[in-house]
């Protein structure tokens, strides 16, 4: 049996490599490899795993805990000079961090190494319709820039936020450097994600159109939420659109739409690649249901959408609200919801929900 991957990208490696583990071919097919070309571009990009993805990713022998960076606890402030008004401090760690250029490259180096993959680029978007004549049980695309994939999932529930995602890398004196920091600023959400004790990924989600023109007013911005670092560098700035975009359809015929293809949401809560691996987690029992039975695979696809898309929409959507319920109370400064956040933080019950929440997604 083979399965074939469309896009070279890290959500169609980690599927790789769990196809392999269950002795599945696989056919990865790719037109322009813009992931790797840009790699001196993304090299403050970070990825946040929960403790539910990295233990998925473990039991599948893709990346290890010991390769990442453990977050052990989580403030949220309402602005610059304001108290923590919500903490997350459980025994175990809240999530970990990992630098995307290294995740990606050694997932790579290992597929390579494999014989049950097949990395083949193809000339020109044309041509992957041929593939579509091939005897592929699964097809899986997770490149928006495909052809087959503006052919069959066109349709989308989109939002534009209007606002830039700036990501830079600051390196700063040693220090014990496991406590995330969220800023919910008038300019957006402005995040310090530890991933050393002596390196700090930062994350600011601008959406004033007059600030994202000048990054040196960005810099001093992030410099000015900073409370924990004394700063010795400060990597290049980079920055990306940030929208909302949900598939109206997971699959035609025996064609997935997976990974970004499938959703993209505000990096508010770092929780984008967190819904493609419970995707990942979900499909991959979906097809050792099916081997274990020694059926094909023609219905796990609507299977799968059964299984993911009102859970995935209703994750979406939470993001979503909790972006616009902070953006709308920066702008009116609400008192009454401190007494809210202040009754939140104190009630283990609800703490807890909202872990898993972050941990696990929304379950149905």
């Amino acid at each position: 049996m083979t399965i074939c991957l469309i896009g070279k990208n890290l959500t169609t490696l980690v599927l790789s490599k769990i196809l392999i583990n269950k002795g599945i071919k696989v056919d990865l097919y790719y037109s322009n490899n813009k992931i790797v070309k840009d790699m001196s571009k993304t090299i403050s990009r970070t990825i946040g795993l929960s403790n539910d993805s990295i233990e998925f990713l473990e039991s599948q022998k893709i990346l290890s805990k010991k390769k990442c960076w453990d977050i052990k606890k989580i403030n949220l402030y309402k602005g610059e000079n304001s108290k923590s008004f919500l903490n997350f401090n459980s025994q175990k760690s809240s999530f970990f961090m990992a630098y995307y250029n290294d995740f990606y490259k050694t997932l790579e180096a290992s597929l390579k190494k494999k014989k049950l993959i097949n990395i083949k680029k193809e000339k020109n978007q044309k041509s992957f319709s041929n593939i579509l004549r091939k005897n592929y049980e699964i097809i899986i695309i997770s490149d928006t820039k495909n052809h087959l994939f503006k052919k069959y999932f066109s349709k989308h529930v989109k939002k534009n936020y209007n606002s830039i995602a700036f990501t830079t890398i600051i390196e700063h004196n040693k220090i014990v450097n496991n406590v995330a920091e969220q800023y919910f600023t008038k300019f957006g959400p402005l995040a310090f994600l530890p991933i050393s004790n002596t390196k700090t990924s930062i994350v600011f989600s601008i959406f004033d159109k007059d600030l994202t023109k000048n990054n040196s007013k960005v810099l001093k911005l992030i410099k000015s939420y900073n409370r924990l670092y004394k700063i010795k560098y400060v990597s290049p700035l980079q920055q990306f659109p940030i929208n909302l975009s949900l598939s109206r359809n997971y699959f035609h015929k025996n064609i997935l739409s997976f990974g970004d293809a499938l959703h993209k949401i505000h990096p508010l809560a770092g929780q984008g690649f967190n819904m493609t691996l419970r995707d990942a987690k979900i499909l991959s029992q979906l097809i050792k249901k099916k081997l274990d039975l020694g059926l094909n695979l023609d219905t796990v696809l609507e299977q799968f959408e059964i299984e993911r898309k009102n859970s995935n929409f209703v994750f979406a959507m939470g993001v979503d609200f909790l972006y616009e319920f902070f953006k709308l109370n920066n702008r009116y400064n609400i008192k009454s919801i401190d007494n809210l956040f202040k009754f939140i933080n104190k009630n283990i019950f609800i703490k807890k929900k909202l872990e898993s929440f972050a941990d696990k997604g929304f379950i149905l």
